[in-house]
């Protein structure tokens, strides 16, 4: 019987000098709120000339990040709303710091059952890039 008590003494000193487990760190939620848009449409006009239709704007990047080329879509819709044609142009290949504004001016042909256009946008390498105040914007 002492022999198995100072087993069992033994196993316990051994066992209470061995570091403990480490503790698992518990991720703590992130309390960022939603993440703002990408990108903001600052100023837009869009009017129809013979056979033409000018867009001329102001794009801000909103983001933590720089923006590495800009690339904007401009969807031209019908009086419901349906999308009639998309064009798109390249605003900059230059990198857009955030905070940074770009500014741009556009001509394409005429689509002439469009009355309004909405904008979406992605960076020079396709990364889909959020958009607000995206239109649509009435056609003058």
């Amino acid at each position: 019987v002492s022999r198995m008590r100072r087993l069992l003494q033994t196993l316990v000193l051994v066992l209470s000098l061995l570091p403990a487990a480490p503790a698992q760190k518990q991720k703590k939620p992130r309390d960022d709120g939603p993440k703002p848009p990408d990108i903001a449409v600052l100023e837009f006009k869009v009017h129809r000339e013979p056979r033409l239709v000018v867009l001329q704007g102001t794009v801000r990047n909103n983001s933590a990040k720089t923006i590495r080329g800009l690339v904007l879509f401009f969807e031209f819709l019908e009086g419901d709303g349906k999308m009639i044609t998309r064009k798109t142009t390249n605003v900059t290949d230059a990198p857009i710091a955030p905070g940074q504004e770009s500014g741009f001016e556009v001509q394409t042909v005429d689509p002439v059952r469009a009355v309004q256009v909405r904008v979406d946008a992605e960076d020079k390498d396709g990364r889909y890039l959020t958009v607000d105040n995206q239109g649509p914007f009435d056609i003058e």
